[in-house]
This record gives C-alpha cells, structure tokens and sequence, in this order.
C-alpha cells in the first residue's frame, strides 16, 4: 500500500496504545485522536501526533483522517454494563457510521478495525468456528454480542459503499497495560484471590500485543478478508483457573454457578455497580462470551497476517508482572512454580 501516515481512533485504550507502539515500530507515522477528556499522558511519551476528535463530532474525524492513507479504528463501543440494550445498540452504531463516513469523505484506502469473537456465530458440524461463520441475526443471549453484531453490519454497508474495511475479531485481550483493568481485571482479582465465583466455558484467551501486530499486518496485507478471527488460545475457564492458582501461588475462585445463575448475579452485580459506575469482576458481557463460547479457528489470520499466538503462560506472565508492579495486583508472596 506503501502506507506513511495511519490514524489511529482510540489510540488512549488498552488495544489502541498497543497498536500505536506496533506501527511506530514498523516505521509508521501516527496521528491519534484524541477526546477532551482523554488521558494522554502514555501517548505524549511517544512519538505521535495528538488531533482533537472524537466519534461524536463528524467534522473533526473526517479533518483528523485528511494527510492519512488508512485508519485504525480501537474504539467501538463497548458497553461497561448490559443494562440498556438499545441505547448501547445506538451508540455502537452511530460511532461506526461516523468512521465509515469521514473515512469515505477522506477518501481513507482502507479502515482496519478492533472487532471482537463475539462476531463469530456458530460453524457447521465438523470444523471449528472461524470469519465465514456470521450470526444472520442479532444474538439474542448477549447484549454484547448484540452491540458487535450491528458494528459489523454498519461496516457491511461502508464495504457495499467501496469501503476497504477489514475487521480484526479478537479474543479476550490480557497483556500489559490496560490502565481500566478491563479484561485483566479478572487476573488482578485472581492474584488478589479476590474473585468471589466463576462460570465453566469457553474463552478464548488472546494477546493483546498479538493483536496489535496483526493491525499493521493487515493494514499491509495485499488482498485482505472482510473480517479475521484472532482467537488466541481456546481454553475452558475451569482448567485455565486452576492452572492460574497453580502458577502463582494463589487460591481459585471456589463457588462455580450455572450460567444461568451466573446470568442473574452479573445482571445484579451490574444493577448495584451502575450508580456510581464502579467496575464488576464478573460482568455480564464476560459471562455471555464465556458460556455461549466455542472453539475458534484462526487459520485465516496465520495464513495471511502471520498471526501466531503466543503462549498463555507468556501473555499473563507479562500481564501479571505489569499488574503487580503498577500495584494493581499484589506481589507474590511465594516464589512462583512452573508447572
């Protein structure tokens, strides 16, 4: 493409700050949008060029795409809770017609875009799930599902308009530096031993860093898909808990509850967080993609991004070393085993 100049919307967040540290070391100049609110203080420690933008404001998206040759888009909507299904649809969707059409305005080649396994409905008998696979309507088990489901469609619409648009469709990210302790807040509460109970399933458990490279690689890639499944490592959470208790020394959660009544206890979790929006260990939006999970192929994304997962023991080795030196997790009192 012989790409120079990448924006880079949400570019302040956990997968954001990584692809702006992927493309930086891949040569490229980035711009990074920046909201009035924003904590910027990471970004401005590198070489980056920070423009005032934000999804709800379409004329300075589309001046902060202008001098660019493509986007990378880290910052879909993502519900904290799945109290209010429609207002999140909405929001969701009006941020991803926002970015479809400054990037079209910009005359942007190609928008590489922060997607999610959620995305990836149930495979044929046979085979693992992979892109091919798509829900033919909104899954109904999942308010976060939901909010992906219309992103993707939005996108759908922003391709038919002659829009380049390849969707990355991650796993659940754990690595260093998620400032809002989102997905790692699990292991921080883990290493805390502060995790009150837990649902069996699947997650698919996917290295944020792996994730950012594969941004650059498909911002690069010739002839890209639509849309790539990063799934990581499929684990069951039951074996992936007791393996963590093992490697760190810590206790795993003992209470196990069905789904549905680990539905009701997040759905209540959420209901008493909201008012002051504090943060829930076991979010609803987590429990659905744990129970409804499944096993993801990535072979796609292998073949033509070069995506190769690391080893789960790396990603949250990693992950847990930043966590306990940003004192957001505890140090371990006794020496690690390996096992």
């Amino acid at each position: 493409m012989g790409t120079k100049r990448i924006l880079v919307v949400g570019a302040t967040g956990f997968v954001g700050l990584h692809v702006v540290d992927s493309l930086l070391a891949a040569g490229y100049s980035v711009r990074a949008t920046r909201r009035p609110r924003s904590i910027t203080l990471l970004l401005r420690r590198r070489d980056v060029e920070l423009v005032p933008a934000s999804l709800e404001d379409p004329e300075a998206l589309r001046a902060a795409m202008v001098g660019c040759d493509a986007v990378c888009f880290c910052a879909a909507h993502y519900p904290r809770y799945s109290l209010h299904p429609e207002a999140a649809i909405a929001t969701a969707t009006e941020g991803a017609r926002a970015i479809v059409e400054a990037a079209l305005a910009a005359g942007i080649s190609r928008v590489v875009v922060t997607g999610s396994i959620a995305s990836v409905g149930p495979a044929p008998e046979g085979r693992a799930a992979d892109e091919r696979d798509v829900f033919v309507s909104p899954p109904v088990e999942s308010v976060y599902g939901q909010v992906k489901w219309y992103v993707e469609r939005e996108l759908d619409r922003g391709r038919e308009r002659g829009l380049e648009i390849v969707s990355l469709m991650a796993g659940a990210c754990f690595g260093p530096g998620d400032l809002r302790l989102g997905t790692n807040g699990i292991l921080a509460a883990m290493l805390a031993g502060a995790l009150p109970w837990w649902v069996d399933g699947y997650v698919n458990v996917t290295d944020v860093r792996d994730v950012a490279q594969a941004h650059v690689a498909a911002l690069e890639c010739p002839k890209p898909l639509p849309r790539y499944a990063l799934p990581g490592r499929t684990v069951r959470v039951g074996a992936l808990f007791r393996w963590l208790a093992l490697r760190y020394q810590v206790k795993a959660p003992a209470l196990e509850l069905s789904a549905d009544d680990a539905v009701a206890r997040a759905d209540r979790e959420e209901r008493l967080a909201e008012p002051k929006r504090e943060r829930v260990l076991w979010p609803r939006e987590l429990v659905d993609l744990v129970t409804h999970g499944r096993r993801v192929s990535g072979t796609a994304a292998l073949r033509d991004l070069g995506f190769a997962p690391a080893e789960v023991g790396e990603t949250f080795d990693q992950a847990a070393v930043w966590l306990v030196t940003n004192v957001l997790a505890p140090a371990r009192r006794r020496e690690e085993r390996r096992p």
